[in-house]
């Protein structure tokens, strides 16, 4: 291609309308969306960062219980086992509530804020 039809190939492109239209609020809604994201990870992260401290807690208090009192510890689990699905239950429903503080409800009330 030579000069002259480059320039001439720019020129109408800078006089014709483009095709599309980008709504006016384009920037804010592309910036909203990134900032849901990063902070839906941040919640999600830190919902994993809490769940991990606490079974390392359960974990350091099952290993000091062994080492003072294994018999108390026994009866401690001969309770979990006998009684697995309650426990379960309760284990599940508390780590629902957990979640549902530090992410579900974070992220709906984000989303009923920017409407």
């Amino acid at each position: 291609m030579n000069h002259e039809k480059l320039e001439s190939i720019i020129e109408r492109s800078f006089k014709t309308e483009p095709d599309y239209h980008l709504p006016d609020n384009f920037a804010q809604m592309a910036t909203s969306r990134v900032v849901q994201r990063s902070q839906w990870l941040t919640d999600l992260f830190e919902y994993l960062y809490l769940i991990a401290i606490v079974v390392l807690l359960l974990g350091a208090a099952t290993g000091t219980y062994y080492l003072v009192n294994k018999e108390l510890l026994l009866q401690i689990f001969a309770f979990i086992s006998g009684n697995a699905v309650q426990v379960a239950m309760v284990v599940f429903i508390l780590n629902f509530i957990l979640f549902a503080d530090r992410v579900l409800l974070r992220l709906l009330f984000s989303r009923w804020n920017r409407t």
